[in-house]
C-alpha cells in the first residue's frame, strides 16, 4: 500500500471509529448530562491516543495543499504566457496584413 493510501485508510478508520463511538454514546439510554460527559471523555481519549497521527495527517495535508497550489500557479502562469504569446502573434499578423495593403 502506498503512503497516500495508508494515510487515507488511517483517516477513514479514525473517522469510522469516531462515528461508532459517537453513535453509541448518543443512542444509549442515559440522561443528557451523562451522555455529554461520556462523549467528552471518548473524544478526549481518542484525541490523546491519536495525537501523533493527527499531527502527521495535518502535516501531510498541508504539504499536499502547498504542492497543489504550486502546480495550479504554474499552470496559470503557462496559460497566461500562452495567451500573451497568442495576442502578440495576432497583433504581429494584423500588422503584417495591414502593411501589405496601401490605402
Amino acid at each position: 500500500m502506498s503512503k497516500d493510501n495508508s494515510i487515507s485508510f488511517g483517516v477513514g478508520l479514525l473517522f469510522g471509529v469516531l462515528a461508532g463511538v459517537l453513535s453509541g454514546v448518543l443512542l444509549s439510554p442515559k440522561p443528557g448530562e451523562e451522555i455529554r460527559k461520556d462523549l467528552k471523555d471518548a473524544v478526549n481519549c481518542c484525541l490523546k491516543d491519536k495525537e501523533d497521527d493527527i499531527d502527521n495527517c495535518k502535516t501531510v495535508s498541508i504539504d499536499m495543499i502547498n504542492k497543489m497550489k504550486f502546480t495550479i500557479e504554474k499552470q496559470i502562469s503557462k496559460i497566461y504566457d500562452a495567451v500573451k504569446a497568442g495576442k502578440m502573434a495576432a497583433a504581429k499578423r494584423k500588422e503584417e496584413i495591414e502593411s501589405g495593403y496601401n490605402y
